[in-house]
């Protein structure tokens, strides 16, 4: 029997959102920490896939579904946050990632649980209750950007636990509110006194991963301050040895703070050379870190320089140690960003003669670590970018990691320079390369002239680096080695060397972003999750027999595929918009806030919409909402090629309301369909409505990895297509359904 609803199941449902959303954000910053992003993109999965299995259970078990035990559900929420709190807090635990990873699932598949119950008690009000839904997840994103500010993501673990108490107290009879609020009591106390002394605190030299901080502190370093923000934790470390002091950004290889006393040493860094060889006057640095390479600008006699850091922290506890540095930061003559690199160069109108970017990563594993992650300042349209912004005889400098990267640099490089219309051989006479065997992993550096190196260039710079002790790898007209030679007397294309190559050396693209990913195909690790699809697709197919025998309803049977092609195409979607929108915003955190919000909140207010104005017509023309998601999908991705184009010089505020008033007639349509289904679902069977659920949660996690194997290996247009092809097929099941459901 259906339940009325008030508005304390509304608040209750927007405060378990939420939680959700808040805890599932703090858990990529904590995971980021703790391990590596191909694990961050694991716990994403399995945070959606705990919701779906909750939602199933009361399919499973009909007694679960009883409105006296959502408080409990609730409650199991806020313990399952705080244990899990504890673990990564834990060194036994960090070894074992998978009972990390396991324990992760328990929240939130007691988030799925109690909304799955609510869902199936009052099915009658679905859309509400949808709205509630993802205008709570929504208004979580908002909020967790000013927590992880404000306390890090370990205490705004401990944050979601009140929010889950409190929804629980919301839930919870007259009787049992008073144990509620005294759990409530504990939880602050708890966030109370870690704020305050820091009981549970992350133990960097416990970290299973192999991250340089951990040598460091091992070799007698030792943190003089950490900082937790949205972007990042960063950590400020005295090596212990008389040496700089260093900036590690989540236990990340270590940003060097120039010291004064140390100019010999710091002027061995093969990071110096393009300052001290050219003397540019104006020079732009991406990603400066602790200010090593403005202080090579400073010494390099540079008489403007630009210095555009994403990570706030870095600059902020660089300047707090001034006196240690020189003030580096804060000279004359220098400018400091707090953007994204490339963002700001976009929008900047100035030339420059030397555009820098460093990057050092002292571990070969740790650059592994990174290889599922986005990096779009090492992409072929990057480095169109920085060609673009240099003076006619200006150069891009590239500190790299090691030869695979820089293999790579070079093929970003050659085909930035053949969009300028030149062929491969001209493209080589705009390169330099040298190689720091000094280094304990030897470091190279790649130099892109705006004009061509001559001769007489070659020969004056392989002689400078010779003598300050750098090894010359590439030197046009002078030192070209294979299989480079070929390509240098138009033998061969640079395309087909790199095609004979073992390991993938294509030059990355903003649509396909990854300059660390070095396999062909489907990475290893993601080969797992990526035969999780057929396994997934045939419990599919089994389900819809399995309702078939028992109902011969094909509306009944085919529900489940509909609900997950909707979960699909939703997630495919959002992760088009959050890459397309990411360089446009200037900053990762918030591209992905805004797309999500905007999602969220928008998808909510729709569905509200669907449940107060558009209920008439949407009965008479169901397949409509899937319809218009397609259309309108394929009509933002035009518009937006113009709008961010035509707008990157806007300010911050100006941009975030186009993306947002962009999508947002997406978001409103994409938020109707899926509260719609459950309502009708629920007029079947009731049962049907946690079947939904759960197909919808697990199919939203295989949603996910399809767009990202297809990022990957094709590039993220193709997830634009995913989600559009799954909406279109989820209209052609919904006609289907409705011609069965029409009577003869």
């Amino acid at each position: 029997m259906a339940m009325p609803l008030s508005p304390r199941h509304l608040l209750a449902t927007a405060l378990l959102s939420a939680s959700a959303m808040c805890l599932e954000v703090a858990l990529t910053r904590l995971l980021s920490l703790l391990y590596f992003p191909p694990y961050v993109f694991l716990a994403l999965s399995l945070a959606i896939f705990g919701i779906g299995m909750g939602a199933a259970l009361p399919a499973l078990r009909k007694q679960l579904t009883h409105a006296d035990r959502l408080a409990q559900y609730c409650l199991a929420a806020a313990a399952s946050s705080l244990l899990l709190a504890i673990l990564c807090c834990a060194s036994l635990p960090l070894q074992m990632p998978a009972l990390i990873l396991a324990a992760l699932t328990l929240p939130f598949l007691c988030v799925g649980l109690a909304l799955s119950v609510l869902f199936s008690l009052h099915a009658a009000h679905s859309r509400l209750l949808y709205m509630g839904d993802l205008v709570g997840a929504g208004l979580g994103v908002v909020l967790v950007i000013p927590l992880l500010n404000r306390f890090g993501a370990l205490d705004v673990m401990l944050v979601t636990a009140l929010g889950f108490a409190l929804a629980a107290y919301y839930l919870s009879a007259r009787g049992g509110r008073m144990a509620v609020l005294a759990g409530l009591a504990v939880g602050a106390v708890i966030f109370g006194a870690n704020v305050n002394y820091r009981f549970l605190h992350i133990d960097m030299t416990a970290l299973a991963a192999e991250k340089p901080i951990v040598s460091a502190l091992a070799a007698g370093g030792e943190i003089i301050e950490t900082r937790w923000d949205a972007f990042a934790r960063s950590d400020l470390l005295d090596p212990g040895d008389g040496g700089a002091l260093r900036i590690y950004v989540d236990g990340g290889a270590a940003s060097i703070m120039p010291e004064p006393a140390s100019l010999a040493e710091h002027r061995r860094d093969i990071g110096f050379f393009p300052f001290a060889t050219e003397r540019p006057a104006r020079v732009f640095i991406i990603g400066p870190g602790a200010g090593l390479d403005v202080y090579f600008a400073l010494q390099g006699r540079a008489r403007s320089i630009t210095a555009v850091e994403v990570n706030g922290a870095s600059v902020d506890m660089t300047r707090a140690m001034s006196s240690r540095n020189g003030a580096v930061y804060d000279q004359p003559n220098v400018t400091v960003l707090m953007d994204d690199g490339r963002g700001a160069l976009r929008r900047s109108k100035e030339k420059y003669d030397l555009i820098f970017l460093s990057q050092v990563v002292s571990l070969a594993a740790e650059r592994g670590g990174y290889a599922l992650s986005e990096n779009v300042v090492y992409t072929a349209d990057a480095f169109a970018d920085y060609l673009a912004h240099l003076t006619a005889g200006g150069q891009l400098a590239l500190k790299l990691y090691d030869e695979a990267t820089l293999t790579r640099a070079l093929a970003t490089a050659i085909e930035a320079l053949r969009r300028q219309g030149k062929s491969d051989a001209q493209a080589l006479e705009h390169l330099l390369a040298f190689l720091d065997e000094r280094a304990e992993n030897p470091v190279p550096l790649l130099m892109v002239g705006a004009q061509p190196y001559t001769r007489d260039d070659s020969l004056a710079l392989g002689a400078i680096a010779r003598e300050v002790g750098f090894s010359p790898l590439l030197l046009p007209h002078v030192l070209v080695q294979p299989p480079l030679d070929e390509v240098a007397i138009g033998a061969k294309t640079f395309a087909e060397t790199i095609a004979a190559a073992e390991a993938d050396y294509s030059p990355p693209t903003d649509d396909r972003p990854y300059f660390f990913q070095f396999e062909r195909g489907i990475p290893s690790n993601l080969q797992p999750l990526a035969l999780l699809i057929p396994l997934g697709a045939l419990g599919l197919a089994l389900l819809c027999i399995s309702l078939w025998r028992s109902s011969r309803s094909l509306p009944r049977s085919l529900s489940p595929v509909y609900v997950a092609l909707l979960g699909i195409g939703f997630i495919a979607l959002e992760i088009y918009a959050i890459q397309q929108t990411r360089l446009f915003l200037g900053h990762p955190t918030w591209a992905v806030a805004l797309a999500l919000f905007t999602f969220l909140l928008g998808g909510g207010i729709g569905s509200g919409l669907s449940q107060v104005r558009l209920r008439a017509t949407l009965s008479r023309f169901p397949a409509v909402p899937a319809v218009l998601a397609v259309v309108l999908a394929l009509a933002w991705s035009a518009l937006w090629a113009l709008l961010s184009r035509e707008l990157i010089t806007a300010s911050l505020f100006a941009r975030l309301l186009v993306a947002l008033a962009s999508l947002l007639p997406l978001a409103l349509i994409m938020g109707i369909p899926f509260p719609q289904a459950l309502a009708e679902i629920a007029k079947l069977d009731r049962r049907g409505v946690a079947i939904a659920w759960s197909v919808n949660g697990v199919a939203t996690v295989a949603g996910s990895i399809c767009a990202v194997i297809l990022s990957i290996t094709v590039g993220f247009g193709a997830a634009l297509w995913l989600g559009a092809a799954a909406y279109a097929l989820a209209a052609l099941i919904r006609l289907l359904m409705r011609r069965a459901e029409s009577p003869a």
